[in-house]
């Protein structure tokens, strides 16, 4: 008798309850049916794994490796049967998601935890992009969708995408910057004096781009927001960041100010390849298609006039 989930399982009952009677209750079988189980399976590997005392039995030394080591392969039983039956329905064992960086990391959270509950079985990786870098996992396919990506789709290979909204920016400067106290607009000719905190397009294959960045303005090139914040507070560079995080009460030291070329709203798209998804990330699709996550998405900013999906 080769060993099966179900006769691990009937040893385990056993162990718990220390009785072929009480396991055999508990399982809906007879304990005779409970009895020829263990016996075979004992058989089956060569040694004893209880010790019969009357009523009772308890586990041996064998008997009790089995039931430790075997707890992982029982484990391992489950996940083989969820997995294929999630293939069997069309779902995928990962699912790879890039987002742009300006995206509310609480959105994303949110959304982990939901796809979570939803697809215990289908691994979620995801990877932060800035800029271009977002269509460049893409269409290099590094990713299967991609929330966030800015913009617009950059060229027509079968790539679908969907407005989220528009997302937008803040110039700021710190609170002991010499231009907090100015009120005029701020002319580009003195923000070139002091140099601008920038996070580098991680783009590979597609031209890396700037947020924000004047001719002839020195660059401090830093990898996150919140690097970017802690410089500006501290005096060191000026830069835009996104207003959700401006906004953001726990973020303080920042001075809002008025430029001359003020930066224009970012237009964020969920994109993805058709072909490249299965039940879950059709599922991503139809979650980042409500307005109140895509206002979420956006910090809070409602979608542009037309939003019908753009198929490029």
């Amino acid at each position: 008798m080769l060993a099966s989930d179900e006769s691990i399982r009937v040893i385990h009952m056993v162990a718990k309850y220390q009785s072929i009677s009480a396991a055999a209750e508990r399982l809906n079988k007879v304990p005779s049916a409970i009895s020829y189980t263990v016996k075979k399976l004992e058989e089956a590997f060569g040694v004893q794994l209880f010790l019969r005392k009357g009523c009772y039995i308890e586990l041996t030394s064998a008997g009790e490796y089995f039931i430790s080591y075997s707890k992982a392969i029982l484990d391992d039983f489950d996940t083989l049967k969820r997995n294929v039956q999630m293939v069997h329905e069309g779902g995928e064992r990962e699912l790879k998601v890039a987002v742009n960086n300006i995206v509310p990391q609480a959105v994303m959270a949110d959304f982990i935890c939901d796809f979570e509950h939803t697809f215990p079985s289908t691994q979620i990786s995801l990877q932060q992009e800035v800029y271009n870098g977002c269509w460049d996992a893409l269409y290099g396919n590094r990713v299967n969708l991609v929330i966030g990506a800015p913009h617009a789709v950059p060229s027509t290979e079968g790539i679908v995408s969907e407005p989220l909204g528009l997302l937008t920016w803040d110039f700021v400067v710190g609170s002991g910057h010499p231009l907090a106290g100015e009120t005029h607009t701020l002319l580009n000719s003195q923000l070139r004096r002091y140099p601008a905190v920038c996070i580098r397009d991680t783009a590979v294959n597609f031209n890396p781009m700037q947020a924000w960045l004047l001719d002839g303005q020195k660059p401090i090139f830093v990898p996150d927001f919140p690097t970017a914040i802690a410089l500006i507070r501290r005096n060191v560079g000026i830069g835009y960041i996104p207003t959700h995080l401006r906004r953001d009460p726990a973020i303080t030291g920042l001075v809002k100010k008025s430029t001359q070329e003020q930066k224009h709203a970012t237009r964020l798209f969920l994109a993805h390849r058709p072909e490249a998804l299965g039940r879950s990330g059709k599922w991503c699709v139809d979650y980042f298609s409500r307005q109140r996550v895509r206002q979420h998405v956006c910090g809070g900013n409602v979608a542009w006039p037309g939003t019908a999906p753009a198929i490029a």
